[in-house]
């Protein structure tokens, strides 16, 4: 495991306000399983900061693997034009009803619509096989003085867990045998530590300007708790297109406090230094890299 350095809060803007992020919790309790919910909460209050250090928002934006574009309604646009892109023609069809999208697959080609100022990879680009073809084709859609921000899973993720940190030293085969069926589970095609990200985004166009972590050891608790009672959330989402806390947007606030509150207490440090060993995630913050005169 790595070692934690101090978190650094350089090049962020303030934490969204309590009300916020409650507004924002409620919204997702009323969307996806809990699990799933701290997950994308933990990712919106981390690009909230990216954000919140800019006078002025980049604009136009290309989600990239914009799923069903949920997000985009709790977080707002603030008037920006926002391009959804995803392979998946059911999610699109969802994403449509928040932003403009369409279906097209980013190692396949240039997206369409650039050149983009913002490109925002949403926990997507670990799930693209050919990644070097898709960090190109993303370089090839960006404006001179686009930010991309991606959030993709640390290597250190699946092994956390009381029960996996004493099989992994007890019994390393098992606990990596019981990792890789959960990485394969979620179809993490790549899972790098941060200095192979900064390779594989310099080899294509991007340079890495900062990083952090995303989570925190209360969080990947209660991830961890509510996973099982999620997958049965998730395998209603691949036959039905929604998940079942969809029927929760008609129960009153009030009975959500209980949920709402372990949503607020997981919430509560969100972000880490990236060579966390509680950081389940990387929030990444690149610039393309000026090309070389010819």
């Amino acid at each position: 495991m790595p070692s934690e350095s101090p978190f650094d809060p350089t090049d962020l803007g303030p934490a969204p306000d309590e009300s916020t992020l409650r507004v924002w919790v409620r919204a997702y309790l009323r969307h996806a399983p809990l699990s799933l919910a701290i997950r994308e909460l933990n990712r919106l209050i981390a690009i909230y900061r990216i954000e919140g250090r800019d006078a002025v928002l980049r604009a136009p934006v290309l989600d990239v693997g914009c799923g069903d574009g949920f997000w985009w309604t709790v977080r707002g646009t603030d008037g920006r034009d926002v391009m959804g892109i995803d392979i998946s023609r059911s999610e699109v069809d969802l994403a449509k009803r928040h932003i403009r999208a369409e279906v097209s697959d980013v190692a396949a080609e240039v997206p369409y619509g650039g050149p983009y100022r913002q490109i925002i990879g949403n926990c997507s680009l670990e799930h693209v096989r050919a990644i070097d073809a898709a960090l190109r084709n993303l370089r090839a859609a960006a404006a001179d003085d686009a930010q991309l921000v991606i959030f993709v899973p640390a290597p250190q993720w699946a092994f956390q867990g009381v029960s996996q940190s004493w099989l992994l030293k007890k019994a390393p085969r098992v606990s990596m045998a019981l990792a890789g069926a959960l990485n394969g589970f979620f179809q993490h095609w790549h899972l790098y530590e941060l200095p192979v990200w900064k390779q594989l985004l310099a080899q294509n166009g991007w340079t890495v300007r900062n990083a952090w972590g995303v989570g925190s050891a209360r969080s990947e608790f209660l991830f961890r708790l509510f996973l099982p009672v999620s997958f049965g959330g998730f395998l209603v989402k691949k036959t039905a297109g929604v998940y079942p806390e969809r029927a929760l947007r008609f129960a009153p606030d009030a009975s959500l406090l209980p949920l709402e509150s372990l949503a607020m207490h997981a919430l509560a440090e969100p972000m880490s230094a990236a060579d966390s060993p509680h950081a389940y995630e990387y929030a990444i913050v690149a610039t393309p890299t000026p090309e070389a005169s010819p």
